[in-house]
C-alpha cells in the first residue's frame, strides 16, 4: 500500500516530465500559427488572382465575338447587299418603294463602370 501511495503522488511529476520536450512547442505554436496563416492567405489570394484572371480572358473573348457577330449582323443586312441579292434575284428590275429595305443600327451595349486596381 506504500508503493501505491508514492506512485500517486509522482502522477503530476510523471505528467511533467512528460510535456517538459513540449514546451518549446507552447511557445513555438503562435509563431508556427502565423506563419501557416500568411502561406494559407498567400495561396488563397494566388488562386482567386487566377480565377479573376480566366474570368476577364473569357469576358475579353466574349466581348470580341459579340463585336465580331455584330460587324456580321450589319454586313449581312446592309442595304447594298439587299439591293444586290434582288437585282441579280430578279434580273435587275427597278426596286418598287413597297420592296424597299431599311436597316437599323443596333445601338451599342452600354458597359458596367468597371473597378479600377488602385
Amino acid at each position: 500500500m506504500g508503493k501505491v501511495t508514492h506512485t500517486i503522488k509522482s502522477i503530476p511529476n510523471l505528467v511533467f516530465e512528460f510535456l517538459e520536450p513540449l514546451q518549446s512547442l507552447v511557445f513555438l505554436f503562435p509563431f508556427l500559427g502565423f506563419f501557416f496563416f500568411h502561406v494559407w492567405q498567400g495561396l488563397e489570394k494566388a488562386k482567386l488572382q487566377r480565377f479573376i484572371h480566366e474570368r476577364t480572358t473569357t469576358k475579353e473573348e466574349l466581348k470580341r465575338k459579340n463585336d465580331e457577330l455584330k460587324i456580321g449582323i450589319v454586313s449581312y443586312t446592309s442595304a447594298e447587299r439587299i439591293e444586290t441579292l434582288y437585282r441579280r434575284t430578279y434580273q435587275f428590275l427597278p426596286i418598287s418603294l413597297g420592296n424597299r429595305t431599311v436597316t437599323i443600327e443596333l445601338p451599342p451595349i452600354p458597359e458596367l463602370p468597371s473597378k479600377t486596381k488602385p
